[in-house]
Order: C-alpha cells, then structure tokens, then sequence
C-alpha cells in the first residue's frame, strides 16, 4: 500500500481518502499516515458518497465479491492481477460495470507505462513473428515459510493463488493484448502438495507462431523475454517492471538498446490511465478483453494440470 500511496500522490486525478480492512487496526495502518481514514464494513464503503473508485488489492479469491458490491454502488474498480478467480467472474463483473456505467480495470501495470508504447511502436519492425518466449519466475520471500509448515494466502488453492495466476499473468495479459487468443493451449504444471501450483509452463498456438510462458513462485531465472520475427527480435528484460529493452536486427546481426522512461512508479501510470477510463469508461474495454482472454488461458491451463478453485464452475467434477 506504501508503493500504492506514492503513486497516487503524483497522479493529480487522484486523491487517497480511505483504506478498508476487515481489522480496524490494519485499517488505520494503511491509511492513517496518508489521512485517509479507515472503514472496516465494505458496504459502508460502497455507500460513501465522497468516494468515487476503490482500488482492490485482496486476495484473488474475493476480487469478484468485493468488485461486485462495489460496481453495484456506482464506484469505478481498479483490482490487482489475478482480476478474478475465472473467466466466467470476470465476465460477471463486466456485466456489472456495463449496467452500471463505472469503469472496471485489471491492474497490470506494464501495458500503461511508456514502456509499452516502445515495445508496440517495433512490433511491425520485426516482420512476422515466428516466436514467443515470456518468462516471469521469482522464488517468493513467503516459500520458506510454507516449507515450515505455515502456509500463506499467496500459496492456498482456496485464495484462487499460485504461480500461474500471480507472475504468469504478468506474461498472459501482454501477451493477449498483443495478439489475442490462442487456438490451442498445452499446459504442464509442477505442482506443491496442496494442489497449488508452484510452476507452470505454457505452449500456446498461434497462426503463424508459437509462445510459450513460463512461470515459477520457488525459483528464480533472469533470462530476458523475447518476441521473435523473422526481420528482428525484441528482448525485455523483466516482463512485470522493464528496466530495459534491446532490439536485435537479422540481416546486420547488429543490437540497438532502449532507453526507458522510469521516473515515475508504474502505479502512477495506471492510475492516470484509470482516471481516464472512470471519464470515459469504454476506453477500459481493450484491456477487460485483454483480461478475459488471459482468464481464459489460465482457466484451460488449470483443466489440463488439476489446479482447481473452489469458484471454478466445475468443481464438483474434479473431486
């Protein structure tokens, strides 16, 4: 909430008045040093007149739950990454959201950064794209504690977690954004002994491509991400937050380097983008199917590797 609250303060559209959690102390942690007082009822929360959008950053499970309450009181939503526990409870949400005239945005911070503009403004530089590999593996602070026996939201199938829906996101939605679906996805997971998956890897066919995604919450891999075309290759050193980008060029085998524009926290910019989309909530739609799609792929990849949620409609069928 820190980096949250820093952000904020440099986006002029925005003002941090309140904090919600279920504990009054936690409340007033969160929100006190900023003056934004604390609220422990979501739907005292949702019938607050003074406040226009909420921004969502509970666990994946109780992003529809929440959301929902909240779209329905007229508020704009931004929810952090995994937006929902499936494809099926995000479109519910956009259902919402339409009827009620709000904005409703997945926070993936790198597709609203100047970063993205760069990464966009070479895709036809690189002529036909042959190839896609995007990675995003961090051994979490929160393992070692699960191998202690205390086991963290971030690591409970009942919470909708997992490296899949927590760092592989980071590589799907982009990914979507750039091309849309797959027509086919195969999916292997490792997985820990709750059922949660600890890593996963992603095979998905396109017309005239192949990608392929790869996550892990238990070990790290620096290996840059790289769309591959046949004239060029576009490498990003870090999916979630890059902090650099090199273009290699076929024919002259020679390299140009990027330099980015990193003096704002990516938070700053999806807020502004959000402001826009809370004016003119139809700009939001590019990036709720971007969403959707990448929900899609994740709820195939966990049919294929048993990772199941209790709000996945089928569940009954995998007990």
């Amino acid at each position: 909430m820190e980096l949250f609250a820093e952000a904020a303060r440099q986006v002029d559209e925005v003002s941090y008045v309140a904090a919600y959690s279920r504990d009054l102390t936690r409340a007033t942690a969160f929100g006190g040093p900023h003056g934004a007082r604390p609220f422990t009822d979501l739907g005292a929360l949702a019938d607050a007149q003074d406040i226009d959008a909420v921004y969502i950053a509970s666990p994946n499970a109780l992003h529809h739950e929440q959301a929902a309450r909240l779209l329905r009181a007229g508020k704009h939503v931004l929810v952090e990454k995994s937006a929902a526990a499936n494809a099926g409870e995000w479109l519910d949400l956009l259902r919402i959201a339409e009827s009620n005239g709000v904005a409703l945005l997945e926070s993936v911070r790198s597709v609203h950064e100047p970063m993205w503009r760069s990464v966009e403004s070479y895709m036809e530089s690189l002529g036909t794209v042959r190839q896609v590999n995007l990675q995003m593996c961090q051994r979490s602070r929160r393992y070692d504690n699960y191998l202690t026996g205390k086991v963290e939201n971030i690591f409970k199938p009942e919470m909708a977690a997992g490296a899949l829906m927590d760092l592989g996101v980071y590589c799907l939605h982009p990914l979507m954004t750039l091309f849309g679906l797959p027509s086919r996805v195969r999916a292997s997971s490792v997985k820990l002994a709750n059922g949660i998956d600890a890593n996963t890897t992603l095979l998905l066919d396109y017309p005239a491509f192949t990608a392929t995604v790869a996550c892990s919450k238990v070990s790290a891999n620096a290996a840059w991400s790289v769309i591959a075309g046949e004239d060029a290759s576009l490498e990003i050193d870090a999916v979630d937050n890059p902090q650099a980008l090199r273009v290699w060029w076929a024919h002259s085998k020679s390299h140009e380097d990027l330099v980015l524009d990193k003096s704002q926290p990516q938070q700053a910019h999806v807020l502004r983008a959000f402001a826009r989309m809370a004016e003119q909530p139809s700009l939001a739609r590019p990036h709720q199917q971007a969403t959707l799609d990448a929900l899609t792929v994740m709820d195939e990849a966990r049919r294929q590797t048993g990772v199941r949620f209790p709000s996945d409609p089928d569940i009954t069928e995998h007990h």
